[in-house]
């Protein structure tokens, strides 16, 4: 059953849908960032752009309108949209091994609107967060005119927190006050003010990284406890010990008490390697540091000592293999900014 099907008691009806992609008026600029369209195939080809592959259809009979503005913030894709009535779906013959494999976090500013992935469906409040993913297929029927801001995340972005979102797709979160009311906020904001306006150089990784954390803490009351999660406990000790030089699968397992075969099983069942992984981690925050111009008198070894990596002789052909640029190429970046 589709999300539309599922909820069709309490939204209007969708079986006036059609494809309107007859209109003259499609003003999208050519890089697909920013601007309004009445032509249905521009705005999809838009939202497509800006993130992975999908489908939209127009519902009713009012002639559709669109407006699509989209910025770029370090590996983040944040974008501000308007429409008219649509109905969005990510079908499964659309997605491709080589598409971005995204966290989508979308704050919903106003309009009927609905959620579905994975056999899970509900209704969107305004100001609800909700996550959903480009991994696999989903519908999102807007039956009202709407206002969204979406952000897409790279899901290597959050680290340990990417299991513990998925998990939470289509499973809204309320603006209540407190912290996920800051979090909004924010998404609100930035509907409002312009997606990262003014952000540049160093601005937009603290802006990335302030983003990614304040999603982690928005849904961080969804985290399962340690016994239902072992390896949602090996991950935190391993993010809280990236600076120790030490830190390997044995002295992980030893600290948890396991032998280093189980963490073995652990990791294949999670679908990584631990090294590899912890060596992603330490890569990030290297790459972060070395683009902050607050730190650029600090030399290289220094930053990458402070995440664990010892051995720099190595390390502008790991950061080119992770992120393909190197350390001296992050750091003239910064400089420019």
């Amino acid at each position: 059953m589709t999300t539309a099907e599922a909820v069709d008691r309490v939204g209007p009806s969708d079986r006036g849908a059609r494809d309107d992609r007859s209109g003259d008026g499609g003003q999208i600029g050519q890089d697909g960032r920013s601007g309004h369209t009445d032509r249905i195939d521009h705005f999809e080809a838009a939202a497509s752009g800006a993130f992975a592959p999908l489908r939209m259809r127009t519902t009713g009979d009012s002639p559709f309108q669109g407006a699509f503005t989209s910025a770029r913030v370090d590996q983040l894709v944040l974008t501000h949209i308007t429409a008219a009535p649509v109905v969005v779906r990510r079908d499964a013959d659309v997605i491709t091994s080589t598409d971005p494999d995204l966290i989508k976090v979308a704050w919903h500013g106003s309009g009927r609107a609905g959620v579905g992935q994975g056999g899970r469906q509900c209704l969107l409040s305004p100001g609800d967060l909700v996550v959903y993913e480009t991994a696999h297929p989903y519908e999102l029927p807007f039956w009202e005119p709407y206002d969204t801001v979406v952000v897409g995340v790279p899901s290597s972005r959050f680290g340990a927190h990417a299991d513990v979102l998925r998990r939470r797709v289509a499973m809204p979160v309320r603006a209540d006050g407190g912290l996920r009311g800051i979090v909004s906020a924010m998404f609100r904001g930035m509907a409002s003010g312009g997606v990262g306006d003014g952000a540049s150089g160093a601005a937009q990784h603290h802006l990335a990284s302030a983003l990614v954390s304040l999603v982690c803490a928005a849904f961080s009351d969804t985290v399962p406890s340690d016994d239902e999660d072992p390896m949602g406990r090996v991950r935190a000790y391993c993010l809280a010990n990236l600076g120790d030089p030490g830190l390997s699968v044995e002295s992980v397992a030893a600290a948890h008490g396991m032998s280093t075969r189980y963490l073995y099983k652990l990791c294949r069942a999670g679908g990584f390697t631990l090294a590899r992984w912890v060596r992603s981690e330490r890569l990030a925050r290297i790459r972060r540091d070395l683009a902050d111009p607050v730190l650029a008198e600090r030399p290289t070894a220094v930053i990458a000592a402070r995440w664990g990596v010892l051995d720099t002789g190595h390390l502008g052909r790991m950061l080119r293999a992770e992120f393909g640029v190197t350390a001296r190429e992050i750091r003239a970046g910064a400089g420019r900014a």
